[in-house]
């Protein structure tokens, strides 16, 4: 396959891990060998490594690629990578994400990368995600919220992206709040189908969601990689991988 996918957000919060972990396992039991990626994190304390996003992610697929690797930048400070770094007197280079993610695509058929925050997110004082993902040259996926407030992030994100011409291979509609009341479902209805009438991309879910995150991880992952959404979502990866070559 030899291919790479960009994960990406319409905000923080909405659900990139899970949906990056969901699918990278999914493609594992298919037989594929998939390496992972968060090339920049922040809030990860020392004393909390592990329960990072990077270290679920190496965790979820039983990588053996150091921690370093996976996340070859990680700040302490909860705030935007370029206010985290700046905080710790660092500076973050796209080249060094580049080089590598290459030397990691060459070991793997499919690479997992999970972005930080929204596609706006300032990463140095010249560059945003949207650049990263220039640079890694990569097809996106963007996760986003089923629910009330999700059609507007959603278009905006999708308008941004196609603005740099980045490749956008489905929209992944996820549920970050229970659905119970009738006026929940009739606001979640209405963002599927005004976004499937308007967004100009595959838009798949809702994933089912998912309470107790991040303390239940594991099983929340393997729930979600079992949804018809993330499977429908494999398919089309592997229809892009495949024109791609």
């Amino acid at each position: 396959m030899n291919h790479g996918i960009f994960i990406t957000g319409t905000d923080t919060g909405v659900g990139k891990t899970l949906v990056t972990a969901a699918l990278a396992l999914h493609l594992k039991k298919r037989g594929l060998a998939v390496g992972v990626m968060k090339p920049i994190e922040t809030g990860v304390l020392p004393a909390r490594a592990a329960q990072s996003d990077a270290a679920r992610l190496r965790s979820i697929i039983e990588s053996e690629e150091t921690l370093g690797a996976i996340c070859p930048y990680s700040f302490e400070l909860p705030v935007a990578p370029l206010a985290a770094a700046q905080h710790e007197e660092r500076t973050i280079n796209l080249d060094t994400i580049k080089k590598v993610y290459r030397l990691l695509s060459f070991r793997y058929d499919c690479m997992m990368v999970e972005g930080i925050g929204g596609v706006h997110v300032p990463v140095t004082h010249s560059s945003d995600v949207t650049d990263l993902i220039k640079q890694l040259r990569l097809s996106v996926v963007v996760v986003g919220r089923s629910g009330l407030g999700g059609i507007n992030h959603a278009l905006l994100t999708i308008d941004a992206l196609h603005r740099k011409r980045i490749s956008i291979v489905a929209l992944v509609l996820n549920r970050t709040h229970s659905v119970r009341s009738a006026l929940s479902r009739i606001q979640e209805r209405t963002t599927l189908e005004i976004l499937r009438q308007q967004a100009g991309v595959p838009v798949l879910g809702p994933l089912p969601y998912e309470p107790g995150m991040p303390n239940r991880f594991r099983p929340a992952v393997l729930h979600v990689a079992r949804s018809a959404a993330l499977k429908n979502l494999a398919k089309l990866l592997l229809r892009s991988a495949r024109r791609s070559q």
